[in-house]
Parts: structure tokens; sequence; C-alpha cells
């Protein structure tokens, strides 16, 4: 994990979107591949605060990832993960919950529904569970224009990418900002500053967009000793 964090710091990067900690629930979901959980909360639990920590111990930010029961991609705006309370905490909050005591600077919310609310919009999940009983510090982002509404009364901090998309409009307006009491934008934004800072991203700062052509286009982030590491985990594992 620190490896390929050191190769997103030399490409401009201070976030990384992982790590994926879903445990599987159903064979063919199609992000199987990429949750670190496998079938198993304990194997989750075990790894996530290792790759958090590898992660962050590059001044890159580490993104856990997606909160919560995103169990396939078919129909993955639509489909209602109906989880009760034991599940929740004893199957699929685990690898979460090592990720949080691990610091991990963000959660990713998901494009399901979790017991008929939209997983992005679900003080539940957000800040009962999140925020509230696991004691999470970071920010709650969105997935990618995963937002059906003005969400962040229900726990959601930024929207992302932030912009519209063909047929779905940015939620995060100014407009609608501009409603929260200071005291929540307070909170929201002290979320991601804590974090920016707690990781050092102020003491090595990155480029920032626009200006990174040459480190998009020009560094080369890899290395022959990453390879090889690369090649020592593809063939012990």
């Amino acid at each position: 994990a620190a490896a390929v964090a050191k190769e997103f710091s030399m490409k401009g990067a201070n976030v990384l979107l992982g790590p994926g900690l879903n445990v599987h629930r159903i064979a063919r979901g199609g992000r199987n591949a990429e949750y670190i959980s496998g079938e198993s909360p304990y194997l989750g639990q075990r790894l996530a605060p290792a790759f958090v920590r590898g992660v962050q111990s590059q001044n890159v930010l580490a993104v856990m990832k997606h909160f919560i029961g995103n169990s396939q991609e078919t129909n993955r705006f639509d489909s209602n993960s109906i989880i009760n309370r034991r599940t929740f905490w004893e199957v699929y909050y685990p690898p979460f919950v090592a990720a949080v005591d691990a610091g991990v600077a963000a959660a990713m919310c998901s494009y399901n529904f979790v017991n008929g609310k939209q997983a992005c919009d679900n003080p539940d999940i957000l800040l009962s569970d999140l925020k509230g009983q696991m004691g999470f510090e970071g920010w709650v982002m969105s997935d990618w224009w995963a937002l059906r509404n003005f969400s962040a009364h229900a726990g959601c901090d930024q929207e992302m990418p932030g912009t519209a998309n063909p047929g779905q409009k940015a939620q995060f307006s100014d407009k609608k900002l501009a409603t929260l009491a200071d005291s929540k934008v307070d909170n929201m934004v002290g979320r991601m500053l804590r974090m920016m800072m707690r990781n050092g991203l102020f003491d090595r700062p990155h480029c920032t967009p626009p200006h990174c052509d040459k480190q998009l286009y020009e560094v080369q982030a890899s290395s022959p000793e990453h390879k090889a590491l690369s090649r020592e985990l593809a063939t012990k594992s």
C-alpha cells in the first residue's frame, strides 16, 4: 500500500480511492476483485489497518469504500440491501471499523439503497453508525454522481465529483449550501482539514490542477523495486 501511495504522490495525487472493504455477498459482484475483505469480515478486519497506514504514511489520504452493502454492479443505483443490526456489526461493518480505528481519512458512500434509504442519504448508517458508534473523525464523500438529494444533513460532507452529469444535476449547489448553519459547514469542512493536517498534506503539498501536467505526463512513478514487489505479491498470493 505504501508503494502504491508513493507512486500516487509522485503523479501529483493526494487522495487514493481505497481500500475497498465490502464483504462479498454476491459471487458475480462486479467489484469483488477490488474488495480486500473477500467473503470474510475477519480478513478485511486484518488487512484494512495495514492498507490505511501504508497509504497515509506517504502523505496520501485513504478513502474506505463503498459504505455500505454495495454487493452488485447490476442495477447498482436501485438495488436495496436489507441488513439487520446484528448482521451489520458482525459481518459488514468490521472491516470498516478496523479502518476507522487505523485513522482512515475518508469514507465513500455507495449508490445502493440500505434498508430502503439511499446510502448517501441515510443518517442511520452515516450519522448514527459511522460517525456515532464507530467514532469516525474523517469526512464522507459520495460516489461519483450518487446523490439523489441534498444529503448534507444525512451525513454526507462532500459531493463528488461536484459537477452535473447528463440527466442529473449537482446537489451541493451554492444556493443549497447557503442554507446550512455555520456550525454544520464548520463540521463538514473541519473533518476534511483535520485529516489533511493529521496526515501532513500541508507540510508536503502536491500539485493543484490544472497545474499538474509535469506530474501527469513526465514523471515516471514506477521503479524496479516496485515492479519486483508486484511480482513477489502476485506469486505469493
